[in-house]
């Protein structure tokens, strides 16, 4: 067993693990844990009374304090740009650009950052000019690619972030056009890439991927979307006499649809393709963005996937219903699903047309206890956003929310929800940028501003842009987007993957309208430890229903980080915190302060201090 503080050794330094402890050994017993102290304040679960723990500075509720972001992304050493090859001839593989994660990868307590790079095409003529990169953060951003051991040359495209082997590190799942690929986390800073992805890896052209525990073993298994069959030896090329190249984008109905995967861990480091068996059957779907979670409020993880020009699917998880099958020596669920996004209302929007769906957020925006989808689509078509109906079906209310109207005339990959000012209720935000350059089509500009909504709190939302910061009055070709708390000051902040240009961390310096919890959930027993699939109920706030779950996937080719954010408004702690984990079983803690805390699943909730503070 480790001891409650760990040693680590990253880029030649050693580093002060907090909560290892907590994370790393799975045969602690929180409950009977003794009180820590310095570094940890714990909550008995179902305790009535919360230890006394310093707070968020807290600040009165206001509806209309402004939203404010700065662009931190020299301030922090962020530099990177991704190379997409672009030569003027908008080969369709070049279109769809990167992703980002924001993880801590090494359990330090702040989160890193991981960013995905392109190379020379066709492939035979990739160099080691190119790298995907790595950045710890300490404070600011210090890159530690090489040291890490992730260097890697290729047409890398998604990052999927998680914890596959439960040994407590977030391993990374990367996609590609080409060869996908699986890095295990070893836990001292270092990556090791798996000869064969451990099963993972395939030839083909991967977008965007969800790691979660479908078939309730505790363990992570892995939805891998496609996009489509295209050749880069040479490469389908439209002529466009208007284009200054000749040349325009190739419309993806041209190239063969790509079929999805499904693996399932075995528990042994490796992964069987289920493919087929699972139902994983959906035709004709060009997969981009996709997320895994509970939609219909039965504890089992579903599947949402985003396809360019054809019906999107929905995957509604069927497992629990099937008996026990042997894969790999082991005894365990095969996964289950039936494709029913016509079904349920999210394969189509509401004019029945299939869109050039992009991207997918997701959040219970609001308040009534169920996760929605936001869709981001192609220029001149609305982004979509579908409310979940009680589990049962979704319905596009794009216009009554007032998110479609202002989205016609942008184009949009990675989103995300998020509560900005800590009312309690989910914003949202959509980075935009046009496929290519259409200097042709006056009212279809290249670089675009990116949208910023404030939820009115009433089911309709209103856009800030304007008044957010000099990101959101640029104008940029955004493609993935992650979310998560970089510099810890309890509120959540970005990093966008832009084309061309390089990839921005953009901080939220709002006037707090109110403090926050975050959560990080450590799952034991038959719950997934990096947390996926955990969701939080919260009461006590605001007058429905606070409701936040760590999902699988989501946003563009990106993972945001996996926190359970919630916003306190006007109040300084929260009444009671329900902790549902995927294996079924419920924490409650009463009476939690504004702070940040380690959930351990069946135990005690730890206040970690992190140097913001």
């Amino acid at each position: 067993m480790p001891s409650p503080v760990e040693q680590v050794h990253f880029n030649g330094q050693v580093i002060v693990v907090l909560i290892s402890i907590a994370i790393l050994s799975s045969g602690c017993q929180p409950s009977s844990a003794p009180q820590q102290k310095g570094p940890h304040e714990s909550l008995s679960s179902q305790s009535s009374s919360a230890t006394r723990v310093p707070q968020l500075a807290p600040a009165k509720k206001s509806p209309s304090v402004p939203f404010r972001f700065r662009d931190a992304t020299s301030d922090w050493g962020l530099n990177f740009t991704r190379f997409d090859d672009m030569r003027g001839d908008n080969r369709i593989q070049e279109l769809l650009g990167g992703g980002a994660a924001l993880v801590d990868f090494d359990l330090d307590g702040t989160l890193d950052l991981f960013l995905v790079q392109g190379c020379r095409l066709p492939l035979r003529e990739k160099t080691s000019a190119y790298t995907n990169e790595m950045y710890r953060n300490r404070g600011r951003f210090e890159k530690v690619t090489e040291v890490a051991g992730l260097v890697a040359h290729g047409y890398y495209s998604g990052c999927e972030a998680g914890d596959y082997d439960e040994d407590g590190f977030p391993d990374l799942f990367l996609s590609a056009y080409g060869r996908s690929g699986l890095w295990r986390n070893n836990g001292d800073g270092t990556f090791q890439a798996l000869a064969d992805g451990g099963g993972l890896a395939r030839e083909s052209w991967t977008t965007s991927s969800a790691w979660a525990d479908f078939n309730g073993d505790g363990l992570l298994d892995l939805f891998a979307a496609t996009y489509a069959k295209a050749d880069d030896d040479p490469p389908m090329i439209c002529k466009e006499p208007r284009s200054p190249t000749g040349t325009k984008s190739c419309s993806p109905i041209l190239f063969p649809a790509l079929d999805d995967f499904l693996f399932v861990n075995d528990g042994h480091g490796r992964f069987e393709d289920v493919t087929r068996s699972a139902g994983i059957t959906g035709l004709d779907g060009r997969g981009q963005g996709t997320v895994a979670c509970d939609l219909t409020g039965d504890g089992w993880c579903d599947i949402f996937v985003a396809n360019d020009t054809t019906p999107s699917f929905l995957y509604v998880n069927q497992t629990g219903k099937n008996e026990k099958t042997q894969i790999a020596g082991r005894e365990l669920l095969l996964p289950q699903f039936e494709e029913r996004g016509i079904e349920f209302g999210v394969a189509l929007n509401a004019d029945g047309k299939a869109t050039a769906a992009m991207g997918v957020g997701h959040g219970d925006y609001d308040g009534d206890g169920w996760p929605d989808l936001f869709i981001t689509n192609f220029f001149l078509e609305t982004n979509t956003l579908f409310r979940n109906l009680g589990g049962a079906a979704f319905a596009d209310v794009s216009n009554s929310s007032r998110l479609g109207p202002p989205s016609r005339n942008t184009l949009a990959f990675g989103t995300e929800f998020l509560d900005v000012d800590h009312d309690g209720w989910l914003d949202l935000v959509v980075p935009t940028g046009h496929i290519e350059d259409r200097p042709w089509s006056k009212n279809e500009p290249y670089r675009m501003r990116p949208h910023l909504f404030r939820n009115d709190r009433n089911g309709r939302f209103t856009e800030v842009s304007s008044e957010a910061g000099s990101y959101f009055t640029s104008e940029w070709i955004g493609r993935g987007l992650a979310t998560g708390d970089v510099d810890r000051d309890g509120d959540l902040d970005f990093v966008v993957s832009n084309q061309i240009d390089p990839s921005l961390l953009v901080l939220n310096e709002t006037p707090a309208s109110g403090s926050s919890v975050v959560i990080k959930p450590v799952g034991r027993f038959r719950s997934p430890r990096c947390g996926i699939g955990a969701r939080v109920i919260a009461t006590g706030i605001i007058p429905q229903v606070l409701s936040r779950d760590i999902a699988g996937g989501g946003s563009f080719l990106s993972t945001c980080a996996q926190e359970l954010h919630c916003g306190l408004g006007d109040k300084k702690s929260i009444a009671e915190i329900q902790l549902l984990w995927p294996d079924g079983q419920v924490d409650r803690w009463s009476n939690v302060q504004a702070g940040y805390y380690v959930a351990i699943q069946g135990g005690q909730l730890f206040r970690i201090h992190f140097p913001a503070e």
